[in-house]
């Protein structure tokens, strides 16, 4: 559309408040009309994470949220509340006129434009796009750049800082979607560009230094000084610990041969991506998320699939057996050959894998082998610094330490719920910085991308804002394999009970997961504006019982 023309699109009384209505601009261009306390707004009907459209999600509070990855963006103003997206809403100019709705041009949000809290002191800038000028000596070291190590740059540079910002990582390239590389990425529908988080200007425009090929071996919590494999030294007046966790090794012979595979790194999915197109023969060990989308993945590529898992049905501890049972049934259908209930005695072969031999004796052919077993916290170089606790490291909802200065986020961060922030969350919530805690004083430690992210936008915060009010997001991840999406807002690693709405087998429901009579967590296929719904109510603290589960009485809509 033309800058200089305008479209009639709708009628004012069509929009009521705190409701949206979609729009055709034009082919292939919808806007999302929202009028939210009082006052109306035109913003792309398209989430900036992958696309989904905002028209089929929900408005809440002025808030906004994505069915399908549970992105959040304020209604008012465009800005983005919560990861996936990293980016606001694209923005049209809108008038009224006569009881009618006239949209206009679209503007594409800026960088120095995104949400967010400013920080507690006036900011200073030094030529840093997107924040404002001065001088600002401080420096900020952030040990990994994973979702939350970027998110934490993102968000210091969106919320006004205009200091030295330094990630660390042992990868060779900038920062990319992890999610990605067992779903589209090994599947070849995608290349690196597509999966990296922000193209390589990005960083360079934002003054964000990423020193690849390096990883830190100590951490002096006291002078808050870093020491790199490759001898370098570096001293900051905060540290983000972000090293994310790595995929585990399966301690049985043969584990080292050519062709088995673990899957953690962009560098494994390409490993494992050429090996591929000349295997016939893969089997999967392990039914976690990474094992069961890599042996989608594999089916899909025309190959012979084993499962090799000892539960009864996948994901039967997190998801419960329903919802195992519904993934199982997938996998058989798509011709994966499951062998549940077993363990993996060996992988033999020469110098290739020829054959993994399972615990009852069986063995099956294998010219490829993925090993999907689970991952552990990267915290070796944390040895002597006094901050790891339990093979993790705790930190309160603000993401802080023990060490003045240094915050841990991400599949490391141990998080607690304190004070206010941890009674808000409830019996069934989240706690203040999306880990997952309930009661405060409760500790979770949650591998989730979005949780992550979440992570680091807290750090972000909590260094410039350190009396901020922190975060209160349910955790929310996904799965998808052979086009199925199964969605899971909230915290229940202990329940007791599971009950349904709508219909399992038929692949619509909505799992409510139960501690002692009170929902925790919620899990879908089909359903994700409810889930959310559910997700919204979990985060103020709301106890939903069995009954009122059952009969849709919380209010969610369908």
């Amino acid at each position: 559309m033309a800058t200089d023309q305008w479209k009639d699109v709708a009628a004012s009384q069509d929009i009521q408040d705190e409701s949206f209505l979609s729009v055709e601009l034009q082919e292939d261009e919808r806007v999302l009309l929202v009028r939210s306390g009082g006052e109306l707004r035109a913003w792309a009907d398209s989430c900036p994470h992958v696309g989904c459209p905002l028209s089929n999600g929900d408005l809440a509070d002025g808030v906004l949220t994505c069915p399908c990855h549970n992105a959040r963006f304020d209604a008012r103003t465009g800005g983005m509340l919560s990861p996936p997206s990293l980016d606001d809403l694209s923005r049209y100019e809108l008038s009224e006129r006569d009881g009618r709705v006239l949209v206009g041009p679209r503007n594409e949000p800026e960088f120095a434009h995104f949400a967010g809290p400013a920080a507690a002191e006036e900011p200073t800038g030094a030529g840093v796009p997107g924040v404002r000028r001065g001088a600002d000596e401080r420096i900020v070291a952030i040990v990994g750049a994973g979702a939350a190590g970027a998110m934490t740059a993102e968000q210091l540079r969106r919320d006004g800082f205009a200091g030295r910002i330094v990630m660390i990582t042992p990868e060779a390239g900038r920062p990319y979607d992890r999610v990605l590389l067992s779903k589209f990425y090994l599947a070849g529908e995608m290349g690196f560009d597509d999966i990296a988080l922000r193209p390589a200007s990005f960083y360079e425009n934002h003054a964000i230094e990423i020193w690849t090929e390096c990883s830190a071996t100590a951490l002096d919590p006291g002078t808050r000084t870093l020491t790199l494999d490759d001898g370098r030294r570096l001293g900051a007046d905060a540290i983000v610990l972000a090293t994310g966790s790595r995929a585990k090794p399966l301690p049985v012979p043969g584990a080292e041969l050519g062709g088995v595979h673990l899957l953690r790194s962009a560098a494994d999915a390409e490993a494992l991506r050429a090996d591929a197109r000349g295997a016939k023969n893969a089997v999967v060990i392990g039914s976690s998320f990474i094992g069961t989308e890599a042996a989608a993945y594999l089916k899909a590529r025309g190959l012979e699939v084993a499962m090799v898992a000892p539960e009864s049905v996948p994901f039967e501890r997190v998801f419960g057996y329903e919802v195992g049972a519904r993934f199982a049934s997938m996998h058989r259908t798509a011709g994966v050959e499951l062998h549940l209930e077993q363990g993996v005695a060996r992988i033999t072969g020469t110098d290739r894998v020829r054959k993994v031999e399972l615990s009852d004796g069986s063995a099956l052919p294998a010219d490829l082998v993925v090993i999907g077993v689970g991952a552990e916290p990267v915290i070796e170089y944390l040895e002597g610094s006094g901050l790891v606790q339990d093979g993790a490291v705790p930190v309160d909802a603000w993401t802080r330490t023990t060490a003045e200065g240094v915050y841990a986020v991400g599949d490391i961060a141990r998080v607690r719920a304190d004070g206010a922030a941890g009674a808000a969350a409830g019996a069934g919530g989240a706690d203040a910085a999306g880990g997952a805690a309930g009661a405060a004083g409760e500790a979770r430690r949650v591998e989730h991308w979005v949780v992550a992210q979440r992570h680091g936008l807290q750090a972000a915060r909590s260094i410039l804002a350190p009396k901020a009010k922190p975060l209160n997001f349910a955790p929310f991840f996904w799965t998808r394999q052979f086009e199925t999406s199964f969605g899971y807002i909230g915290y229940a690693p202990e329940f007791d009970e599971v009950r349904f709405t709508g219909d399992v087998e038929g692949g619509k429901f909505l799992a409510g997961y139960f501690r002692n009579g009170v929902l925790a967590a919620v899990g879908t296929i089909g359903r994700g504006v409810a889930a959310a719904r559910y997700g919204r109510l979990l985060e103020a603290g709301r106890q939903i019982g069995v009954d009122e589960f059952e009969h849709g009485q919380a209010r969610t809509g369908s």
